[in-house]
């Protein structure tokens, strides 16, 4: 039977911090049964970056941008650039690829605005289908802003049951572009219904954003600069007045609904301190919204890297933090690990998004098979 059948997935994810495509691979029942993969990062070059970021707007009209030159021809340079990093993680892998069942293909996101109705993701899944011969998730978050949802965050479910043998309090916090949080209680037998997970707010998007307009660097190795710097308490407080911040979950955010505009008239030390202190009081006021403080935070992502970061979430989280790698879990391919799995979900028909995961009434599947015949 179906269900009852191991899957061997690819998962492709390009995050909100544009910065290169991370791909994973799994062995999955699309349930508890988790088996991690190798994985590998694939950076785009500083002019594609640039390109691509100026596609991303915090609000769009989806049929106008669709039909832009521009989007149709970076589309295809994108895709192209997953097909070929598919291609290089392959052979150095030494996997064939009549082995993998599925592909998930979350694309990039161009804009997210869930309260317009909309998410829109670039990247062609029926040509990485056809040049790969195999079948091809994706569109994941469109199913549940269409009914409701705000399409974010999806990695949930997987966060789940990765950590289903850890019987503690967990809240696992993604420090991508987006910083994210899921919460769950092994200590109990709850189900997946009672998962919390929301954007807490910008991460590395902004910091990324900040260090390569100044430096032409894509981010602050280890937090190096960050840590010379002084915050600025003002700047701060004026982040922290966004409504955002005092909207009860689920909700979530685009990387355009903040700003480096009232950065300009200091340093870049300055300025990337700023940030990191910031990131971590919008963590901090997120576990205002959880039912009981957690045991343990489980890091993954970039931002996970930035050691600055993370010794200042040392001091301030009442919680054991600890980083994904401590369980053997790469952190840096949490999240392509998790849309192989959610492709899994989906030729299962299982859901991936949840009332209290991204406010829809009910469990609902997402995701679009692109079939290869």
């Amino acid at each position: 039977m179906l269900n009852s059948k191991n899957f061997t997935a690819l998962g492709l994810m390009s995050g909100t911090s544009a910065d290169g495509i991370d791909i994973a691979m799994l062995k999955t029942n699309g349930k508890a049964k988790i088996k991690l993969g190798p994985s590998g990062y694939y950076p785009f070059t500083n002019s594609f970056i640039k390109k691509l970021k100026k596609t991303f707007k915090k609000e769009i009209n989806i049929d106008k941008v669709k039909k832009q030159k521009r989007i149709i021809q970076i589309e295809s340079e994108f895709t192209k650039l997953n097909f070929l990093a598919i291609k290089k993680f392959l052979k150095k892998n030494k996997i064939h690829k009549n082995n993998i069942d599925v592909i998930g293909f979350h694309g990039q996101t161009i804009s997210h605005n869930p309260s317009k109705g909309y998410t829109y993701q670039i990247g062609d899944p029926k040509k990485l289908s056809d040049l790969l011969n195999l079948d091809v998730v994706s569109s994941f978050r469109e199913n549940d802003v269409n009914n409701g949802g705000q399409g974010a965050p999806l990695t949930p479910i997987f966060h789940y049951y990765l950590t289903k043998s850890i019987k503690k309090k967990i809240c696992f916090i993604n420090l991508g572009g987006i910083s994210n949080i899921t919460y769950f209680n092994h200590r109990n037998k709850d189900d997946f219904n009672k998962i919390i997970a929301f954007d807490a707010g910008p991460c590395c998007s902004l910091i990324d954003d900040w260090i390569f307009k100044n430096t032409n660097k894509k981010f602050d190795k280890f937090g190096l600069l960050a840590r010379k710097g002084n915050l600025n308490k003002e700047i701060i407080n004026n982040f922290l007045r966004n409504l955002y911040f005092k909207k009860k979950p689920p909700k979530s955010l685009d990387r355009s609904f903040f700003n480096l505009s009232s950065l300009k008239r200091i340093n870049v030390k300055d300025g990337a301190a700023t940030l990191n202190y910031f990131i971590v009081q919008t963590l901090l006021k997120s576990f205002s919204f959880l039912p009981s403080y957690p045991d343990l935070c489980i890091l993954s992502g970039g931002g996970r890297f930035n050691k600055f970061l993370v010794d200042l979430l040392n001091k301030e989280m009442k919680a054991k933090v600890i980083l994904s790698d401590y369980y053997k879990w790469d952190g840096d391919a949490i999240e392509a690990h998790a849309f192989a799995y959610l492709a899994v979900r989906k030729l299962l028909n299982l859901p991936i998004t949840f009332p209290k995961t991204t406010g829809v009434k009910k469990p609902l599947s997402g995701g679009r098979i692109c079939r290869f015949f």
